[in-house]
């Protein structure tokens, strides 16, 4: 089973992780791992951190030749920060929506700034690495990843799925937009700035070619959109996690995508449910979608207190973003391949390539009466 681990500090001196449990012979695509940590560092309303950096993965083991070898997969990303800068952060004045003050009374600090080297969303761009690479894995299966902005403050598109064409064009924009919201998405990040304040907004991956039966219901820990979400709620600023299509108020015969069958293939006209049902996959598109809080971090403060003698205090200013939702829905979307790509390691394994492959259409071929590609 594929399992996935990362260290380091927003600050220090690079990024880790490790993927175990890949099969040999899978073939790296390391131009497109580097595509994505670009489009990481893109974003209209980003700061001058993405100035210093430019981040390009290192796999420094687990690779021979450009194709796993089975054994564990070492990434590395270096933080040029460190190098130019020297950075050490220190305060005693929590930001209230950060994680300063929790990980301040957890570990007994008396720097505020040490729980936001780990927390920091500089740690995502690994993540970013390990994800992307994995797409190669999920290309086994068929399985497609696709993500857009919805909404950026109070500026929104109701849309839920969206096809290769679009996308293409939607990664093209630094604010991962549909073509028709640019403008009205970039509009809402210029009143932030000019309030010398943050924006927050939501986000959708959608994921193509997943077969029905994908996940589990024995125990909660194997369910699917479980999984899913806790890989997506543990992003940074993400505040929640939504699964298809749900509106507060709507009768079950309205909700619910109903089954048809024309004789030869099953079928679906709609698709509330996510693609997900009762933790498994159900065949239709996997649709999540996500909020972001505007983060914490703003250049006017927020009113806080300072630790050491518990007096009034605003919060203190940090080299920070005005809006992450664009990097933020790459990330969750990169979170996504990690999720899926355990659960399908997990159901397929094997050793190599070829034996992932067999193990995997062969179950599919004993199910060819409920789904076809």
């Amino acid at each position: 089973m594929i399992k996935y681990v990362s260290a380091g500090d927003s600050h220090g001196e690079m990024l880790v992780g490790i993927l175990e449990g890949l099969p040999s012979g899978m073939q790296i695509d390391e131009d497109r791992i580097n595509f994505y940590l670009s489009l990481r560092q893109k974003g209209y309303g980003r700061g001058r951190r993405m100035e210093i950096e430019n981040d390009r993965v290192k796999i420094v083991s687990g690779l021979f030749d450009g194709k796993t070898t089975g054994a564990p997969l070492g990434i590395i990303i270096e933080n040029r920060d460190f190098k130019l800068n020297k950075t050490r952060r220190e305060f005693t004045v929590p930001r209230p929506g950060h994680s300063d003050y929790g990980g301040t009374v957890k570990y007994e600090f008396s720097n505020a700034a040490i729980p936001s080297e780990r927390t920091s969303a500089r740690s995502t761009a690994v993540d970013v690495a390990a994800g992307s690479l994995l797409l190669d894995y999920l290309k086994i299966f068929g399985v497609k990843i696709f993500f857009f902005v919805k909404s950026i403050g109070e500026v929104s598109k109701d849309i839920n799925t969206i096809d290769e064409e679009t996308f293409e064009k939607v990664i093209s924009n630094d604010l991962f937009s549909l073509p028709e919201m640019y403008e009205d998405f970039k509009s809402a990040v210029d009143r932030a700035i000019e309030k010398r304040d943050t924006v927050g907004g939501e986000g959708v991956v959608v994921v193509k070619n997943v077969p029905p039966g994908i996940g589990g219901y024995g125990n909660f820990s194997d369910k699917l959109d479980g999984i899913i979400a806790q890989f997506v709620m543990s992003v940074p600023s993400v505040k929640y996690v939504e699964i298809g299509n749900f509106k507060p108020g709507v009768y079950g015969t309205e909700f619910h995508d109903e089954i048809f069958s024309n004789g030869k293939r099953i079928f679906r006209k709609t698709n509330s449910a996510g693609g997900i049902e009762g933790g498994v996959s159900n065949g239709e598109e996997i649709v999540v979608k996500f909020g972001f809080k505007p983060i914490p971090t703003v250049l006017k403060g927020i009113n806080s207190v300072d630790l050491t003698d518990l007096s009034n205090k605003k919060s203190v200013y940090v080299r920070s973003d005005t809006c992450v939702v664009p990097a933020g829905t790459l990330v969750s979307a990169m979170r996504i391949s990690i999720a899926l790509s355990t659960v399908f390691s997990s159901q397929f394994g094997g050793d190599t390539v070829s034996d992932v492959s067999k193990n995997f259409d062969f179950w599919l071929s004993r199910r060819k009466k409920f789904w076809q590609r």
